[in-house]
């Protein structure tokens, strides 16, 4: 029976994917107003039923090559069940986000522009405006955000876990070790983060550090040098010219969407609508590095997928452990910060203040996401809600040293714990990237050996979980090490 039922997902899986992934992609690119996720479950039902997911649980694999896949396709079922239930909230969710706008004095800027706007606008009374207004949005879809909330906790008990154990299970996040790293990371940088920060935010921006908001820090990092410096150049071509000379080739079955649109999010998106042959990837332009940044970062996970083996099983060949997504987008978006990278394909000599700010920046995410997750896993610790949005501007302040809003404590949170994801997967990067200058050169993004060792990865598939990427790299266990000491070559 559950061999019947592993070839029946096997089957309908790309198809179900494709028409979840193209119908996400067009709303979140902002060609589409509305989303129907909800036909898309109905129309492949196996994937929201709880007994498949138990009759996949109870197999017994026989090999270390099935068990991989079983755990993959386990995961896939499980988010599919919650996401089933939840799928017509979220299809008010993205309609709301995509048509509602927000009206200023001066101008009227769609919802999902508004992250990007507040980098942009340089006067603070009208950053603090567009603030306000964002988060009326989002405090008017609270009630969808709580409800999705309380379906996916109760799915979760259905299907035997806690949200937490099930997220943890499943993904292999190492929850509990993750936070430890976490506050382990904020502790360690803590001196050196707020020394900067507050000569930067004086010298930049005439602003002490006790008065900072996160609009401030968020203007910050994509204002001055770091937005002169990096002028709007075609992005496909500049990756093209260094992926080159590893060996990569950026096929052209990976698509760019670098336009304006209204509805479009601001968030960068890599979103494999076919693999490997229909890989989307879309960023919403401003000009400066955060252009870069996001093209970069989703570009690392557009080649993951892109350089698969088309004849691969479903499972292998469609499916990926987030980390080690998130490991690849770091990789490539970290390229940023290599002064002979810089100088070789932007021909940007970068002095020593210009170097701690690009560090200082990724400093400051880093610490973002360390105080996220912190602060989601005591959300998801039981189901009072409402009560943990003191906390989540308590945790954000220590984490950035800049005020926030409890207005975002949902607005602002990722599903299945894809905060834990991301933190891992900068510390994996860092273990990657120390390996690979250790093995074949600091430089190692102009060696085709390089190309070759991560190519070889990729062409895994999902086989390449981010614990074999930490082996691959000679470590045997996520180790803060390499990360700290990349900051430390900087910052001291």
């Amino acid at each position: 029976m559950a061999s019947d039922t592993i070839l029946e997902i096997r089957k309908d899986g790309e198809g179900f994917l494709k028409a979840l992934s193209q119908e996400l992609y067009w709303n979140l690119a902002g060609l589409k107003g509305e989303a129907n996720l909800k036909a898309i479950y109905k129309a492949h039902s196996i994937f929201g039923d709880t007994d498949v997911f138990f009759s996949v649980k109870d197999t017994s694999p026989n090999d270390e090559e099935e068990e991989k896949g079983l755990k993959l396709i386990l995961s896939l079922l499980a988010r599919s069940v919650i996401e089933n239930k939840t799928a017509e909230l979220r299809d008010e969710i993205l309609k709301a986000e995509a048509r509602d706008e927000i009206r200023l004095d001066y101008k009227t800027i769609p919802y999902r522009s508004a992250l990007a706007e507040i980098k942009i606008e340089a006067k603070r009374a009208r950053r603090e405006d567009i603030d306000r207004k964002r988060r009326e949005t989002a405090l008017r879809l609270e009630p969808l955000f709580l409800k999705t909330l309380e379906i996916a906790h109760d799915i979760a008990s259905e299907l035997g876990f806690s949200y937490i154990s099930l997220c943890d299970e499943l993904e292999k996040l190492n929850l509990s070790e993750i936070e430890e790293k976490a506050k382990l990371f904020l502790k360690d940088t803590e001196y050196a983060y707020r020394d900067l920060l507050k000569w930067f935010l004086m010298k930049r921006m005439e602003l002490k550090l006790k008065d900072a908001k996160w609009h401030d820090l968020s203007h910050l990092f994509n204002s001055f040098e770091l937005k002169s410096e990096f002028s709007k150049v075609d992005l496909k071509a500049l990756a093209g010219k260094c992926l080159n000379e590893m060996g990569i080739d950026v096929s052209e079955s990976i698509k760019t969407d670098l336009s304006y649109r209204k509805g479009k999010t601001s968030r960068p998106l890599c979103i494999p609508i076919e693999v490997p042959q229909n890989i989307m990837l879309s960023i919403y332009p401003i000009g400066g590095i955060g252009d870069y940044e996001s093209f970069f970062h989703a570009l690392g996970i557009a080649l993951l997928y892109g350089h698969r083996n088309p004849e691969d099983e479903f499972e292998f060949r469609r499916l990926t452990e987030s980390t080690s997504e998130e490991a690849f987008g770091f990789l490539f978006r970290n390229l940023l910060l290599q002064t002979r990278w810089l100088r070789r394909y932007l021909k940007l000599d970068a002095g020593s203040d210009f170097l701690r700010f690009l560090y200082l920046k990724q400093l400051m995410m880093i610490r973002y996401y360390c105080g996220k997750l912190i602060y989601e896993l005591l959300l998801h610790k039981d189901e009072d809600f409402r009560s943990k949005s003191d906390f989540y501007k308590q945790t954000l302040k220590e984490a950035t040293l800049s005020d926030y809003s409890e207005a975002d404590y949902l607005d602002n949170l990722d599903p299945f714990f894809h905060t834990a994801s991301y933190l891992r997967g900068c510390i994996i990067e860092a273990e990657l990237k120390w390996h690979l200058r250790e093995k074949f050169d600091e430089e190692w993004w102009r060696e085709k050996e390089a190309g070759d060792f991560i190519r070889k990865m990729w062409r895994e598939g999902g086989r390449i979980t981010s614990h074999e990427i930490s082996k691959r790299a000679g470590f045997d266990r996520i180790d803060l090490t390499p990360l700290l000491r990349f900051f430390g070559e900087i910052l001291g």
